[in-house]
């Protein structure tokens, strides 16, 4: 009788074993690292859900998650599946979840991916935009 207490005992406590995830706390935001004004307009199906204009050496305000993984600015978590960046001068560049359309920044940058070039300040994860990148925006069409 004994045994079958004990082998009752180790089955219990095999079953209720779980792998708890490894979870981290990420803060995530724009930088604007340029000597320019920089519009920011984020995007989700199409409707505007955040709008902020940044003075040079500005961070937007942060996206804050918990996750396993750094995601980038992450839709699940931000509530975000595309931003338009606008400078001064008529010029932008537009990211999407999809890293699709013609005015991305280059194929490794993307706030939206989680590879996409963002940078580690502190505790915050930054995409900054360069002066270089005023330079290399894309012209709208008129």
């Amino acid at each position: 009788m004994r045994l079958i207490y004990v082998i009752y005992f180790m089955i219990v406590l095999l079953l209720s074993c779980t792998d708890e995830p490894n979870e981290s706390s990420f803060n995530v935001s724009v930088k604007n690292a340029s000597v320019e004004l920089l519009e920011v307009e984020a995007y989700l199906q199409e409707e505007i859900v955040f709008n902020a204009d940044l003075n040079p050496n500005e961070n937007s305000p942060s996206c804050d998650y918990v996750d396993e993984k750094f995601r980038g600015i992450f839709i699940t978590y931000c509530g975000t599946d595309s931003i338009v960046f606008k400078f001064s001068n008529n010029r932008v560049y537009i990211s999407t979840d999809t890293n699709s359309g013609n005015f991305n920044f280059s194929s490794t940058r993307n706030p939206l991916l989680p590879n996409g070039g963002f940078q580690k300040s502190g505790s915050t994860y930054e995409f900054r935009i360069t002066q270089e990148d005023f330079e290399n925006a894309f012209e709208l069409p008129e």
